[in-house]
């Protein structure tokens, strides 16, 4: 069973199998390994494969593999990884997300269940319109960004919904790592 982390958690499992879900920042080829760099909402992990795969710069993984330690740094060699579309990255943060905060409120490994089991379990606690919506979002903080990043209260204008529900979602893309605030109340995507 692979435990779900985030980098702030990597050196609590040493020689543990760990999930990470990241984007791409680096990528450093060496003869007989692939160095990758990810970043998560809380920092980076450093990720060692041992053969060579088509990854990109901003490619958003799922990595399953092993943390190790090394000259005092913690890394994780990579056993198996996913590429994630834009569609489906929402999902799968929102369910690594939740999955992470059960496993430290019960403070316990988490039981393996079927992969289909757990998809129609966080699908029903997602909502389809708040998965448009956040894209919707993302695509307008993309298109509009001249530079300095979209400020807050353009995108509360253009969506015309409330403040709590735009606040919420921005919010949700800060911490799963889509956006970032490139000055108070301006938004840039990563």
């Amino acid at each position: 069973m692979y435990i779900p982390i985030f980098s702030k958690d990597i050196e609590k499992f040493e020689n543990k199998k760990v999930s990470v879900i990241g984007k791409v920042i680096d990528i450093q080829e060496e003869k007989k390994l692939l160095r990758v760099k990810i970043i998560d909402p809380f920092g980076y992990i450093n990720v060692v494969f041992f053969e060579y795969f088509d990854i990109k710069i901003f490619d958003t993984l799922i990595i399953l593999g092993k943390v190790s330690n090394y000259d005092n740094g913690f890394y994780i060699i990579g056993k198996y990884f996913t590429k994630l579309k834009e569609k489906d990255e929402i999902f799968w943060r929102k369910i690594f997300i939740k999955k992470n905060k059960k496993r430290k409120k019960e403070n316990i490994n988490m039981k393996e269940d079927k992969e289909e089991d757990r998809k129609i379990d966080y699908l029903k606690d997602i909502e389809d319109e708040d998965i448009k919506l956040r894209k919707e979002i993302l695509d307008f903080i993309r298109n509009n960004d001249k530079g300095e990043g979209v400020s807050y209260e353009e995108i509360l204008n253009f969506f015309g919904l409330s403040e709590e529900k735009i606040s919420n979602i921005l919010k949700d893309l800060l911490s799963s790592g889509e956006i970032y605030e490139s000055s108070p109340n301006k938004y840039k995507i990563i």
